[in-house]
């Protein structure tokens, strides 16, 4: 018996030793989760190790297959020997990303990682060219499921290594010229991140939401001494502000972040409120609070900011008005109940 109990120590040892140092995938904590739990849950696809058993998410599986089967029947049928031997080499360090032990024998993961990292890579893809799709795609019949999967991509807890999907896009893409960083563009393309250009893609590539929060933030950490000379503990509502003299004005930048203070006026980027943005933003907010290495919470900081100048539906109804609030959700009063939530 002493000697099964002296097993056991060294077995807790030996899975400290190999435990992620750095990891970039975390399941959320109860105090973010507990405004809106569901905000970090995915809708229709599980990504990864965290949501993949839930019984709402498995009928996806079964379009994860039929991607990888378009896959082997486009390219070589080595492909997917070749694929297979790139996963098993990136298992390891796959799982070192992620800040839990996953309780997947080597096999599963590497499964999981082919069929998650090809549906990506096929979504994203035909996403961007309609030719490449087949008419009777379901995912492409209907605009909610797009929708859907757009969302489901940026949740924080259902993410896969962005190397992982960079390997597979090596040996899978359909033309010489296309490039992995083009498969970011349609979350940069929505009313929310309204970029006009594809920025360079930041070398640190954590996942799918970490670059898409990257390329956001790389801007607004530029612009940050305007924002250094405001104190956002006295920063009034904006009602409040209005009747202090001080107009609201809209930005004409492409980031949401790029806010001046000038000539008695707060210039601000246009945001737009939608369906998605709380989930989106939580999610955000989420991947700032576990990064290390850096003392930034770019998002954090503009949620706080808006949320002081954003008291009550009037607020909202002001900062609509000046054009820099684009309310799609229907009401003043929901544009205030998801900035309050935000907070």
């Amino acid at each position: 018996m002493s000697d099964n109990f002296t097993i056991g120590i060294y077995s807790l040892i030996n899975r400290l030793s190999s435990a992620p140092s750095n990891p970039s995938i975390f399941r959320v904590g109860d105090h973010l989760r507990s405004i809106n739990p569901e905000a970090y849950d995915p809708e229709i696809i599980a990504i990864g190790p965290f949501h993949r058993h839930k019984p709402h998410l498995k009928n996806m599986e079964q379009h994860k297959v039929r991607y990888l089967n378009l896959v082997l029947q486009r390219k070589e049928e080595s492909i997917l020997e070749r694929c297979v031997t790139a996963m098993r080499h990136l298992e390891v360090r796959a799982r070192k990303c992620y800040a839990e032990d996953i309780q997947l024998g080597v096999d599963e993961f590497v499964k999981m990682l082919l069929l998650d990292g090809c549906f990506i890579i096929e979504f994203l893809h035909k996403l961007q060219n309609i030719e490449c799709r087949d008419e009777d795609d379901p995912i492409f019949q209907y605009e909610y499921i797009q929708s859907h999967l757009l969302h489901d991509l940026m949740v924080f807890e259902n993410q896969i290594p962005f190397f992982i999907i960079d390997s597979l896009f090596g040996m899978i893409k359909f033309d010489k010229g296309d490039k992995v960083n083009d498969l970011i563009w349609p979350f940069l393309q929505n009313g929310i991140f309204p970029l006009q250009d594809l920025p360079e893609v930041p070398e640190t590539r954590h996942h799918l939401l970490g670059i898409v929060h990257d390329l956001q933030c790389s801007s607004f950490a530029k612009r940050l001494s305007h924002i250094d000379s405001m104190n956002m503990e006295n920063i009034d509502s904006a009602v409040e502000l209005q009747e202090a003299g001080i107009a609201f004005k809209k930005s004409k930048s492409d980031s949401f972040f790029d806010i001046e203070f000038k000539n008695k006026a707060m210039i601000i980027p246009v945001w737009e409120i939608s369906d998605s943005t709380e989930s989106l933003f939580r999610n955000m907010i989420a991947y700032e609070n576990y990064l290390t290495g850096s003392p930034q919470r770019y998002v954090t900081d503009y949620v706080y900011f808006m949320h002081c100048l954003v008291h009550s539906p009037e607020d909202a109804k002001l900062l609509r008005r000046s054009e820099i609030i684009s309310n799609i959700l229907g009401s003043d009063k929901m544009v205030y109940r998801v900035i309050n939530r935000l907070d």
